[in-house]
């Protein structure tokens, strides 16, 4: 986690964006509003990759970043508590 701190958040936006699509996508199919997903002629796949794409873009976008911003945050606080232990325990050895 902490030698490619950079990957933690594209990662999680990969994880939530797909799920996130993947769930409203099969939700709208399935709820087939005015018959835009499908209809006598079969399933329009233009239309649910359009509409998997519009829920996957943002949702990426959206935590990737507040993934990232709050690993780095996680750890500088980490560092922080690591040093001050580290200094305490100097302190007391010597």
């Amino acid at each position: 986690m902490f030698k490619k701190f950079w990957l933690f958040g594209p990662i999680m936006g990969v994880i939530s964006a797909s799920i996130a699509a993947l769930i409203f996508t099969v939700w709208d199919w399935l709820e087939n509003p005015g018959g835009i997903f499908r209809d006598a002629n079969g399933t329009n796949w233009n239309f649910v990759y359009d509409t998997a794409v519009s829920w996957f873009v943002p949702t990426f976008i959206t935590v990737a970043i507040i993934a990232s911003a709050g690993h780095i945050l996680f750890s500088v606080v980490l560092l922080a508590i690591r040093r001050r232990l580290s200094a305490k325990d100097d302190r007391f050895n010597t």
